[in-house]
């Protein structure tokens, strides 16, 4: 579980002036293609709509932080829409580390080991509550 704290980093390193989210998308999904490559043929040649809905996906649920209602009906259609395409945990595990490392790459020093902490256990929560990477 986040707290405000935790939603308040989450929010100041996507609105940080050194994040270029179009940038940040782009090395996220080269590092997760590089991490995942079986998960490749799963989208279009042509990236860019993809990228396009990475980052609506992730405004959506960083605006609905505050509404834990509104973030779980997200986070469940997109785990449905996940599982349709046999995306699995393992893959969930290289698009947290994917996440991170392009977040690190792109905030540079605003990337912090608080910030980075912060960010693994919303990524965490994202994903189980998408019903992926479910603790035993």
């Amino acid at each position: 579980m986040i707290t405000e704290h935790d939603k308040g980093l989450i929010r100041s390193s996507v609105e940080s002036e050194r994040m270029d989210l179009s940038l940040f998308v782009s090395r996220f999904y080269k590092r997760f293609f590089e991490s995942c490559p079986d998960t490749r043929k799963l989208f279009p040649d042509d990236i860019a709509l993809q990228e396009d809905k990475l980052l609506t996906s992730l405004m959506h649920i960083i605006e609905a932080l505050d509404h834990p209602e509104k973030l779980s009906a997200i986070l469940k259609q997109q785990g449905e829409r996940h599982r349709a395409i046999q995306i699995s945990d393992q893959h969930f595990n290289s698009f947290i580390q994917s996440f991170t490392g392009a977040l690190a790459e792109t905030l540079g020093p605003d990337w912090t080991a608080e910030v980075r902490d912060v960010w693994i256990v919303f990524l965490t929560d994202v994903v189980q509550t998408m019903n992926f990477l479910k603790p035993n």
